[in-house]
């Protein structure tokens, strides 16, 4: 019998070791380029040959990172540091990008691809060949993580952070930070405060207690989350999730309560079975590590709920500030103790706690754990001399110019008609979406398909498709493509269109990402593609319902909150407005333009018209208030 693999984060060589050394068969890291955790400590180009080496001689298989969406400029650089890690011999590459994998098996024919929870995969469709293991998203059911595992080599967190988000469909610290998260620099704006609460704010996953159903479930391995996290919290997760692993196998699988006590000592925001086990993953109280509750003071004592020892960390929730410190005095019945336990009323700092603030135990000085031996440098060779990369010839888009309008509703669908959109987008999922298709006398009419659908939903929307026969299809995820052949097809920004290598890789033509800057989208050769320029940026597709209409934060921006398709959508607090800018991308050949408002659609239909037909518009005083979003900034 193969048994589950347990795969830990080695943010840095210390975390590689408490990995190593405590349970791990498989750790995945990155290098200082291209991975989704440019913030960890990393390996460099000589450093990673001795931490591959290191692992293999201790029969740990190790996954390369290279998992962030890739510029033009960047795809030698790319391919280059594969290549190195090709040479240090990694078990497997982790892409975030589904197109960049016939080039990787040209170059790397040997070399397995594992599909990262960047690429958003919700559904079996959206697996592209030659993936050898796809990290599935950690929104999925029980049932769904089932199906798809009968036909894939699936991996699945069952540790750790959550994103708020679906990952690979969050542009929030990319358009309101200027950090993105799809380049491994996310400013995590989810752990901020909005409504004077953190309503976006996660737990921490825990499926401890699920591991014999995921088993079960057909998964080939167990993922933890935490490349940015300490080498205590990576041995303890190890150390832990091997036992119970191993346990199920023995058939001896019960859960000591010790053991639950450790992984919320070494790392926890409150714990949640998540989606997968339809739990609640929102603890809106405070954003940070909990730790161990010992109680809450009443006249200066504390009645501890669990042990507490000069020197264990403590933090003490004063409003909204967490005040931490080491324990260095410990008063028991007025008397000095090294000790003090469960059920004891004690005094120790309270640092100007209150009656009723709570206090946490953040870290316990007995705590010990195994690092392992050191990592010895070897020396690094490249194997491949020469990396084989598309050569692009420029496409020309000989088109007029063109406007294609979303519109939701059927007032905004006849008003974008009669201001002779050359394309009106429309939910294919509405009621009206038939009558609406007969309804226009000036535009073409084409469906829009929701960007988050499982396979049962793909094959309903496939099927509505079939039945209103549009003129083409705006499609929001990657597995709705298998149902759309011989169809018009246009692509929403959510497949994160960001290089020429999509650009040729996907049928149809795209909305190219909002998170290059003109400079970047003017250089791709290929001009087929369309360019948002003005209206709502959709920030976040969630599972997770908000109360809230709209989310205010310290600034005072508003963020608006709407549901679409049972996704939560958050807006950014301006819209895009390019105005006359966008007549530079008229100069740079591109042709095709979105627009996305759900009022006053005919209004900037034909303001846009008249500016990309460089008519005479002066848009001093319309453009306050709105954002140019990336177009003169972008991403690094």
């Amino acid at each position: 019998m193969q048994k589950v693999e347990l795969l830990l984060p080695a943010g840095d060589e210390s975390c590689l070791r408490a990995a190593v050394s405590n349970g791990a068969d498989a750790v995945y890291l990155g290098f200082n380029k291209f991975n989704a955790r440019l913030s960890a400590g990393n390996f460099d180009e000589k450093t990673i040959f001795g931490a591959i080496d290191y692992c293999h001689k201790r029969n740990v298989r190790v996954y390369v990172a290279l998992n962030t969406l890739v510029k033009n400029d960047e795809l030698a650089e790319y391919f280059r540091l594969m290549n190195v890690a090709y040479s240090a011999n990694a078990d497997a590459i982790l892409i975030q990008d589904p197109c960049f994998i016939p080039l990787i098996k040209q170059n790397f024919p040997d070399l397995a691809i594992h599909l990262s929870t960047q690429a958003t995969t919700a559904n079996s469709y959206s697996i592209p060949e030659n993936t050898d293991r796809v990290v599935l998203a950690r929104e999925l059911s029980f049932e769904e993580i089932v199906s798809i595992s009968k036909k894939y080599n699936t991996e699945v967190f069952v540790h750790g952070a959550l994103c708020f988000s679906y990952s690979g469909q969050c542009l929030f610290s990319s358009l309101v930070g200027g950090r993105s998260g799809n380049r491994g620099l996310c400013a995590q704006p989810c752990r901020l405060m909005y409504n004077n609460k953190y309503p976006l704010s996660t737990m921490d996953l825990c499926l401890l207690p699920k591991i014999p159903e995921l088993i079960k479930a057909g998964v080939v391995a167990f993922k933890v989350e935490g490349r940015m996290r300490s080498p205590l919290y990576v041995a303890t997760v190890a150390r832990i999730y091997r036992k119970y692993i191993d346990a199920h196998y023995a058939g001896t699988f019960s859960i000591d309560d010790k053991d639950i006590y450790d992984l919320m000592l070494a790392f926890n925001r409150e714990f949640t079975t998540g989606f997968g086990f339809n739990d609640n993953v929102v603890d809106s109280r405070k954003p940070m590590k909990r730790g161990i509750f010992l109680g809450t003071f009443k006249e200066g004592k504390l009645k501890l709920r669990t042990n507490l020892k000069r020197g264990d960390g403590v933090g003490i929730w004063i409003d909204d500030k967490v005040t931490g410190y080491t324990v260095d005095k410990i008063l028991k019945d007025g008397t000095k103790v090294e000790e003090a336990f469960a059920g004891d009323t004690v005094e120790i700092d309270p640092k100007g706690a209150r009656n009723g603030d709570p206090v946490y135990k953040t870290s316990s000085v007995d705590v010990q754990f195994e690092l392992g031996d050191e990592i010895q440098p070897i020396k690094a060779e490249v194997r491949k001399s020469k990396i084989i990369l598309p050569q692009f010839n420029p496409v020309e888009n000989k088109s007029s110019i063109k406007i294609f309008a979303k519109a939701y509703n059927k007032k905004s669908a006849q008003a974008a008609d009669r201001a002779k959109a050359d394309v009106v987008y429309y939910d294919v999922l509405k009621e009206d979406c038939e009558e609406i298709k007969e309804l226009l006398n000036h535009s073409r009419f084409f469906v829009c398909t929701p960007r988050i659908l499982s396979d049962k939903q793909l094959v309903e929307v496939a099927d509505r498709v079939k039945k209103i026969d549009p003129d083409g299809v705006l499609v929001g995820n990657r597995g709705m493509l298998k149902f759309l052949a011989g169809r018009e097809i246009h692509l929403d920004y959510s497949f994160n269109c960001f290089n020429d290598v999509d650009l040729n890789c996907y049928p149809g033509i795209p909305i190219i990402s909002p998170e290059l800057n003109f400079g970047e989208t003017a250089a791709l050769k290929n001009k087929r593609f369309i360019v948002l320029i003005h209206g709502d940026i959709v920030l976040m597709n969630s599972k997770q319902k908000l109360k809230a209409p709209e989310l205010v934060d310290s600034e005072g921006r508003h963020f608006k909150v709407r549901i679409n398709n049972g996704i939560t959508e958050i807006l950014n607090s301006k819209q895009l407005g390019l105005f006359n800018k966008a007549r530079d991308y008229v100069r740079a050949g591109i042709k095709y333009f979105y627009i996305d408002v759900e009022k006053d659609v005919d209004k900037f239909v034909r303001i846009y018209r008249k500016i990309l037909n460089f008519e005479s518009f002066d848009d001093t005083k319309i453009k306050k208030g709105y954002t140019t979003g990336h177009f003169g900034r972008g991403v690094r």
